[in-house]
């Protein structure tokens, strides 16, 4: 019995969870979105999940431009024909990026939201119900086809963050969306555990 469960435990460390993650990258450096509780109140970008995955982590880059910058929140939200701030999938709380380091990436551990395989997400960047004495510039991230969303880009000048008067506009925001994608077998694994261990209580 105990060289079935050194075995298991062998196992069982060989199929832990794989870091992955969808980055669109700054690829045009600082662009003109200002964000924040003082400026637009919400920058959402879509994206799609090219394969199941729990979302660990949440970045994006940004610049105070000397303003000092306000707290924002990262989230990825659900999509009904646009960003849905209704449906939070994942969110980092309210954080206070750099401050005075130009154009800075800034990422948070987040709350562990599910990604599906091909569905549509939009990671935001928002100021509502946040506070401080400016707002933050955006990285810039040029449309193209390596995303099969092709790249959308809405914001919201609503403090509320609800309504989205701007829809559809490039450059899109630079975001990245850190994932622990499941090792292939490892459900099955952990049955084998729970049958080792009924075994162990017969004996």
């Amino acid at each position: 019995m105990t060289k079935q469960l050194a075995i298991l435990a062998l196992a069982l460390g060989s199929g832990s969870a794989a870091l992955a993650d969808i980055t669109k990258p700054p690829d045009i450096g600082l662009w003109w979105h200002p964000v924040g509780a003082n400026g637009s109140y919400v920058y959402a970008d879509s994206f799609i999940a090219d394969e199941d995955c729990t979302i660990s982590d949440l970045g994006t880059w940004l610049d105070d431009q000397g303003s000092g910058g306000s707290s924002v929140r990262f989230e990825v939200w659900g999509d009904n024909g646009g960003p849905d701030p209704f449906n939070v999938i994942s969110s980092t709380g309210s954080v206070s990026p750099q401050v005075g380091a130009g154009l800075a990436y800034n990422q948070y551990s987040a709350s562990a939201g599910n990604l599906v395989n091909g569905t549509k997400y939009w990671f935001a960047i928002t100021g509502v119900g946040e506070a401080g004495p400016g707002g933050w510039y955006t990285g810039g991230h040029t449309q193209n086809s390596v995303y099969n969303d092709n790249g959308t880009f809405w914001f919201s000048n609503d403090p509320s963050g609800i309504s989205f008067d701007g829809q559809n506009l490039t450059p899109e925001v630079a975001f990245s969306v850190i994932c622990r994608v499941p090792a292939p077998g490892s459900a099955a694994l952990l049955g084998l555990g729970g049958l080792v261990a009924a075994r162990r209580r017969r004996a």
